[in-house]
């Protein structure tokens, strides 16, 4: 049974979220994730869910690669926990709660409570991984004893795992290079570590849609730009005005350009050309997950054109030449570049009938950029 990531719910859970759910490059992992407001209830919630390990992660902790870190722990040498160990020379022995793995079933909830506990002495290794309060290891030396009433984090769990004659780990160098923390509330060396992801999202150009369409029955509608969809709504009877709002300045900028140039013919060669002429690297189809050989194969202007206009045809009406150009004659497109959760709670959206979210809310840049607190008031502002 695979491990489940326990986050405890703070400030900055929005880039933990986005650090778990999304590898680097925004895919869905499909990691399952317990919430819980202390660490004793995570604790138990995956006890009672069956689950024999699992990953506890503070809000504030940002994990810049799932998939390298999945596989750093399954092969991590532990005897059943794993943690940022803090034992400075003249302090006292505690764990940072940051972020740390556990095998549930050699601990119990009360070792996350402050009692009185007695284990053997620590050990520590010669050797710290920086500064000089965090050694690699603690094991226990069973020839003398140590009794106190616990006041920081994770000394209960230290009694019980040195009370088993069992050693705790700290995590390695690797690990540290694959998480960051948001000290102090500090978020922007985290946004920088997933810069080439931001970039990417950025510019990225969907030429078709992955998901189906919503048809709109609205006069107004506020949605983002990507592939189809906004097309298929503007020329819908009922519609009047779409507001785009989008992050990709890429997307922006081809819709711009469909609405003043475009005919409404052969889109698969204007979305050709536009791709060309903006030197484009990155841009998606109706598949976001194409092959390297399928992704060679629409190089090819022909394919290409081939697919796209297919698509483009199984979605669109035969008539669609002429309710595009009455459209672009009659009715008004405006557009904006920038995060639409943020756009919502800036402006005045009451004049909108429909909108349109696409998977912005199960987007890594979006947790990346928006607050859950912005996040639940947006969700309840267009409810």
């Amino acid at each position: 049974m695979a491990w489940p990531v326990i986050i405890k719910r703070g400030q900055h859970l929005n880039l933990t979220l986005a650090g778990v759910k999304f590898d680097r490059y925004g895919q869905h992992t499909g990691q399952t994730i317990i919430l819980c407001d202390d660490w004793q209830q995570g604790f138990c919630a995956a006890r009672d869910q069956g689950y024999q390990q699992a990953l506890f992660v503070n809000s504030g902790t940002a994990i810049l690669d799932w998939t390298a870190w999945k596989t750093l722990i399954d092969k991590y040498p532990h005897q059943g926990l794993i943690a940022h160990i803090i034992w400075p020379p003249e302090g006292s022995l505690t764990l940072d709660d940051q972020c740390w793995f556990m095998d549930l079933d050699r601990f119990e909830p009360g070792d996350f409570d402050h009692q009185q506990v007695s284990h053997p002495v620590g050990i520590r290794s010669d050797t710290n991984l920086h500064d000089d309060y965090t050694p690699l290891w603690i094991k226990p030396d069973i020839s003398n004893t140590v009794t106190y009433q616990t006041s920081e984090f994770g000394q209960g769990l230290i009694a019980q795992q040195l009370c088993q004659n069992r050693t705790i780990v700290n995590w390695n160098n690797h690990a540290r290079s694959l998480k960051l923390f948001a000290y102090q509330a500090q978020t922007d060396h985290i946004l920088q570590a997933s810069k080439d992801y931001i970039q990417l999202a950025e510019h990225q150009l969907w030429v078709l849609n992955n998901e189906k369409l919503v048809q709109a029955t609205a006069r107004q509608i506020l949605q983002p730009g990507s592939g189809l969809c906004w097309i298929a709504n503007m020329i819908q009877p009922s519609v009047e005005h779409i507001q785009i709002v989008d992050i990709s300045r890429t997307q922006i900028d081809f819709v711009q350009q469909l609405w003043q140039q475009w005919s409404g013919t052969d889109y698969g060669s204007f979305a050709w050309e536009f791709i060309q002429q903006n030197q484009l690297k990155h841009y998606e189809l109706d598949q976001a997950n194409l092959s390297p050989v399928e992704r060679l194969r629409l190089r090819s202007r022909s394919r290409f054109v081939e697919h796209v206009n297919t698509q483009f045809a199984q979605i669109m009406p035969d008539d669609f030449v002429s309710r595009w150009q009455q459209a672009r004659a009659n009715k008004t497109l405006h557009t904006a570049c920038g995060n639409l959760v943020h756009w919502v709670l800036n402006n005045d959206i009451q004049h909108f009938d429909q909108i349109w979210c696409s998977n912005i809310l199960d987007y890594k840049w979006t947790f990346l950029h928006t607050s859950v607190q912005d996040y639940e008031r947006f969700l309840h502002q267009i409810s």
